[in-house]
Parts: structure tokens; C-alpha cells; sequence
């Protein structure tokens, strides 16, 4: 998964920034790196989950539960629009999600 993330120009963009930070500890390096790497998880797991989710009940013909997954899908990607800041010791780090 973590791989998959390095692909993306954007993630690498993001964490190339964390590494050139001047004047910082380790430790608010690899905070900064965990917190990136967990809303980028947590962002992309959901959606594809809510995506394979909303494939299933497509399949199953369900309109009720596809029009719940398909407002919890697009809130998702809307409250990530504009991406989110982490931050640590004074330092902040805006990511991006496409």
C-alpha cells in the first residue's frame, strides 16, 4: 500500500518536503511522515471501500443502501477536496488528495 502511495507524484512531492525540512528533530520528521502516511491510508481505504461497497449493492440492485454509499462517497470527497494540513513542533505539511 505504501508503494502505491510513493507512485503518486503528489504524495512523493509531499514527503520530499517532510525530508527538507531546516532546523528539525528526528522525531518531528517522522511524526510529520506518520501523520501523512495515516491520512493518506485512511482516506484511500475508505474510498475504496465505499467504492467496492457501492459496486455490491449495484449488483444487488439495492437503490436505498446505493443512495446512503453514494452520499457517504461524496462527503468523503468533498471534506478532501482541498486537501489537509498536519502539523508538528511549528511545522506543517498541506497534503493533497486526488
Amino acid at each position: 500500500m505504501i508503494n502505491e502511495f510513493s507512485m503518486n507524484p503528489s504524495v512523493t512531492r509531499q514527503l520530499k518536503v517532510i525530508k527538507s525540512l531546516q532546523s528539525r528533530s528526528e522525531g518531528t520528521v517522522q511524526s510529520l511522515y506518520a501523520q501523512a502516511v495515516l491520512e493518506y491510508s485512511l482516506y484511500y481505504f475508505k474510498k475504496e471501500f465505499l467504492y467496492q461497497q457501492i459496486d455490491e449493492v449495484l449488483l444487488n440492485r439495492n437503490e436505498e443502501r446505493f443512495n446512503e454509499l453514494v452520499v457517504e462517497y461524496n462527503q468523503l470527497i468533498e471534506s478532501h477536496r482541498d486537501g489537509k494540513t498536519v502539523s508538528e513542533d511549528g511545522f506543517e505539511l498541506h497534503l493533497h488528495f486526488d
